[in-house]
């Protein structure tokens, strides 16, 4: 093997490895949704905990026939909060497009729930599952509950919930229905373009020179 082959041989294993580190980075790309799992008991609490505080409270409201998200402990009535005010983000952004809520005790089961971000007039989608003890609700395609945006959100129990014994799970999480589908931007598409560029031409010389 000739110097100027090894050399050769040397530069198309270099842009190789560049081109394959760039698929890699751009296939991994993640969501970077809040991930926030968390739990409460009683007949009030704090949006997120104990994992964090997210700025507003939940509550059991109407004859603790509702769960409700509120501004504070002290509304006595459903009330639009905003968003991880906060703007906690454990590393993962601090926007949600999707929230689980399991009950653990406390009441028989969940009848309906509903998300609605105000800020962008986006009411989510919602089903209950596991015999009537969970809901998840997920925003519609492409669109995100962000921090500072105004939203209610209500669950509605097929009995009234005894805060004695409630108790229950919750996640504000990302979900497969908008940004887990990420789109690899123009720039890392057009530097990938010019590594296979270089990659043919290389490997052309590497031909001729055998």
């Amino acid at each position: 093997m000739t110097g100027a082959f090894r050399s050769l041989f040397a530069r198309f294993l270099s842009i190789a490895a560049v081109a394959t580190f760039l698929v890699g980075g751009v296939a991994a790309t993640p969501a970077h949704a809040i991930l926030v799992p968390w739990s409460g008991a009683g007949s009030s609490g704090t949006d997120g905990a104990p994992t964090t505080n997210l700025g507003d409270s939940w509550k059991l409201l109407n004859g603790n026939m509702t769960w409700d998200i509120v501004p504070s402990p002290a509304f006595t009535s459903p009330a639009p909060s905003f968003f991880n005010v906060p703007l906690f983000n454990n590393s993962n952004g601090t926007f949600a497009t999707g929230f689980q809520f399991t009950i653990n005790s406390g009441v028989a089961g969940i009848a309906a729930a509903q998300l609605v971000d105000m800020t962008t007039s986006q009411t989510w989608n919602s089903a209950i599952s596991l015999a009537a003890q969970r809901v998840t609700l997920s925003a519609p395609a492409g669109t995100q509950l962000s921090a500072n945006d105004q939203y209610s959100l209500e669950i509605g129990f097929t009995g009234a919930a005894d805060p004695g014994t409630f108790s229950f799970a919750a996640l504000w999480s990302d979900t497969p229905t908008s940004n887990n589908t990420s789109v690899p931007e123009p720039t890392p598409l057009s530097v990938l373009g010019v590594a296979a560029l270089a990659l043919f031409a290389m490997r052309k010389r590497l031909v001729n020179a055998i």
